[in-house]
C-alpha cells in the first residue's frame, strides 16, 4: 500500500508487518516486525537483530520521519 505525502521507506515503519529471522543460536523462526531492530528468541532466548539498515539509519531526512512516526503512534521525541 502505497502512502502519500511520505518516503516510500516508511510504509514498513507506519504500518509494521512481521517477519521470521532464523536464530542464529538455535535456528527456530523468530518474529521480528519490521518497525523493529531486534527480537527475543522463543527457542533460546537470545536477542536477534536485523541484519539490513533501516532507512532511518542512513536518510538525511530520518529526523523528519522519525517525528511522522512519532506523531502517528501518539508518542512525543
Amino acid at each position: 500500500m502505497k502512502m502519500r505525502g511520505t518516503c516510500p521507506g516508511l510504509n514498513d515503519l507506519l504500518r509494521p508487518k512481521p517477519e521470521f529471522l532464523p536464530c542464529p543460536n538455535c535456528g527456530a523462526n523468530v518474529e521480528i516486525w519490521t518497525d523493529e531492530k531486534e527480537a527475543e528468541c522463543p527457542n533460546c532466548g537470545i536477542r536477534v537483530s536485523r541484519e539490513t539498515q533501516s532507512c532511518l539509519d542512513w536518510c538525511e531526512y530520518a529526523d523528519k520521519c522519525r517525528k511522522i512516526i512519532a506523531e502517528k503512534k501518539g508518542e512525543t521525541l
